[in-house]
């Protein structure tokens, strides 16, 4: 009978030649992934039930709430999704009458996206609550460390976007 581990001494299921510091836990995107869908999934209970939209169509919603009618591109930007996340949610707020679609008469391959007035209820409606479970979230830091994390998430943004846009190594 053959033992469990391999001949090179890696467990099975595990990753040779991994780094053996690397401690998941501590990685700085994984925590802030986590914290992300842990918030998201939070602000999500609220909104789901009532207005049946998941969290990308949530992300539409909020991002033409806040910032006023823009194309999917714009979209895309603003909310860090794909294009394709982008397209099937637009498509299913614009199949529920949630977001309209106007194309410009200047360009007719560009459409701009905007609320309809049931998008805007919805906007109106999820907001409060979405601001409630940041005060909430909030409320584990004092003014001070609330200020630093602003200046430090908006610092890792501007690397993160420098990432992107070119080579790291």
């Amino acid at each position: 009978m053959k033992s469990q581990g391999s001949k090179d001494g890696v467990p099975p299921g595990h990753a040779k030649n991994a780094p053996q510091n690397f401690a998941l836990e501590e990685f700085l995107p994984y925590r802030l992934a986590l914290l992300s869908s842990l918030v998201s999934r939070s602000i999500q209970r609220l909104y789901t039930a009532e207005f049946d939209i998941s969290i990308p169509e949530w992300r539409i919603v909020a991002i033409l709430g806040s910032g006023g009618p823009m194309t999917a591109n714009d979209i895309r930007g603003r909310a860090a999704m794909d294009k394709v996340q982008v397209s099937r949610a637009a498509a299913k707020l614009s199949d529920a009458g949630h977001i309209e679609r106007r194309t410009d008469p200047a360009d007719r391959r560009r459409t701009t996206l905007s609320l309809s007035p049931s998008g805007l209820n919805i906007y109106n409606h999820i907001v409060p609550m979405a601001l409630e479970r940041e005060a909430f979230l909030q409320s584990a830091l004092s003014e001070n460390e609330r200020d630093d994390l602003i200046k430090l998430l908006e610092k890792l943004t501007k690397r993160a976007v420098d990432m992107t846009s070119k080579p790291v190594l």
